[in-house]
């Protein structure tokens, strides 16, 4: 009797919908595993959203014989006073079949995520219009291509039980998840045990599940998600014989960019950019009132000054300082990969010429570095993967080999030790070390 009630309470109510039947909750971000949050945040102003799960439950209760429901995800990175943090909204829909068939909308969540110190995180949750509270502390780190998390909290949880007025319950939340890159950046096989420890209000509840799949990235750090599972504790409520999900969620970002920096050259600064607020039909960062060529971008020929036009002076776009070659532009890559981007060509020419006036130059460590953003094996591999790719592009512009050499250094040797996104920038870069020099 007192499972039909709840299974009524599932369907009357917006607010109790999915709640003591089902406690799956899809990832809040990529950054996450199929249910489990890592500790990690979107970038400042990065967007998230998509479908967080699609996902069918068979007999997760007595009453309960098939629960199909569709939870919609999004999120936005922000920092704010260098705290890096994430704010989610959840909304599930779904369908229910049993003793009672109904449709339903269930309870809209609004999460705030934040990331405290490297590898550890939390999460605040309520649910509307209940008010349902949840806190989870997240824990992770990352060993060669695997990575794995800890989720912990509490739930403190209303249920208006028809006309017996409204209980609070208290839970406690755990999970543990594993994720292992079966090829980095593309295919990660994902394995996850979750449930809640239930309060003495609701005996017979008790959901402890496993779950496993394939989380597949597409462009950029957009991804889908298959998986299957079932419950572990027989004749719980809260135990499904058989979960299967499908979730597909984006996360559209700008490429990061790789700048070069050293601290001998401080004073020298990259060419100023066009502000979005006045007209610039050439893109050569000259406003179209004082330029006096409106249609011809300055640097088209490789030649720069104030005048909007080209003339016979060359851009200084590389800075020779002893001990490196120090582009004044970035070096920009595509998001997450060892792809050199169009835009930072011109700057590479510029190297390789600095190397073929300078014969006396016979050796050049190109170095990679990264921000401190995800696991430590996984930007150590990406900053080798980078440096390397530059060394190709200089040798295919005649530079030879023997002068050139590769080095990745992940995350080891930041130069700004902040944790924000302006001090990502800075530590995201190509070093061009002169190792022998006549």
């Amino acid at each position: 009797m007192a499972r039909t009630i709840l299974v009524l309470l599932l369907v009357s109510r917006a607010a109790s919908a999915q709640v003591a039947v089902d406690d799956f909750h899809p990832a809040l971000d990529a950054r996450g595993y199929l249910t489990q949050n890592g500790s990690e945040t979107l970038g400042h102003e990065e967007l998230s959203f998509g479908l967080g799960s699609l996902e069918w439950g068979r007999h997760l209760d007595a009453s309960v014989h098939d629960m199909v429901t569709a939870t919609l995800v999004s999120a936005l990175g922000l920092n704010v006073a260098g705290v890096p943090l994430e704010l989610g909204a959840t909304l599930p829909l779904g369908v229910m079949s049993g003793e009672t068939s109904r449709q339903y909308v269930g309870d809209a969540g609004l999460h705030l995520k934040a990331r405290i110190v490297r590898h550890f995180g939390a999460m605040a949750s309520v649910e509307l219009p209940t008010g349902s509270t949840q806190f989870l502390g997240i824990a992770d780190a990352a060993v060669g291509p695997v990575r794995f998390a800890v989720n912990g909290g509490v739930r403190v949880r209303s249920t208006t039980l028809m006309d017996m007025g409204v209980t609070q319950s208290t839970e406690f939340p755990l999970g543990v998840a594993a994720a292992w890159a079966l090829s980095p950046e593309k295919v990660e096989l994902v394995g996850e045990v979750f449930g809640a420890i239930g309060s003495s209000e609701q005996r017979g509840y008790q959901p402890l599940e496993a779950l496993g799949g394939l989380k597949v990235y597409l462009a950029k750090n957009s991804y889908l998600s298959l998986g299957a599972g079932r419950g572990l504790l027989p004749d719980r409520s809260g135990n499904p014989d058989l979960r299967a999900v499908i979730s597909i969620v984006f996360e559209p970002k700008p490429a990061q960019v790789v700048s070069a920096h050293v601290e001998e050259v401080a004073e020298l600064t990259p060419v100023a950019k066009p502000a979005d607020d006045f007209a610039d039909r050439d893109n050569d960062g000259i406003a179209d009132k004082d330029d006096k060529c409106p249609d011809d971008p300055e640097n088209y020929n490789g030649y720069q000054d104030d005048d909007g036009c080209p003339d016979d002076e060359p851009r200084n776009l590389v800075v020779d300082v002893g001990s490196q070659l120090v582009p004044l532009e970035g070096i920009e890559f595509e998001f997450d990969k060892a792809i050199i981007r169009p835009q930072s060509f011109e700057v590479l020419d510029a190297v390789a010429k600095a190397l073929v006036d300078n014969p006396g130059i016979h050796l050049v460590e190109v170095q990679g570095h990264t921000d401190e953003q995800g696991a430590d094996d996984y930007n150590l591999d990406l900053s080798q993967r980078r440096a390397a790719a530059v060394v190709d592009y200089l040798v295919s512009k005649g530079i030879e080999p023997a002068r050139l050499t590769s080095h990745g250094y992940g995350e080891s040797q930041p130069i700004d030790p902040a944790h924000t996104q302006a001090a990502y920038r800075k530590n995201r870069r190509v070093v061009f070390q002169i190792e022998d020099r006549q």
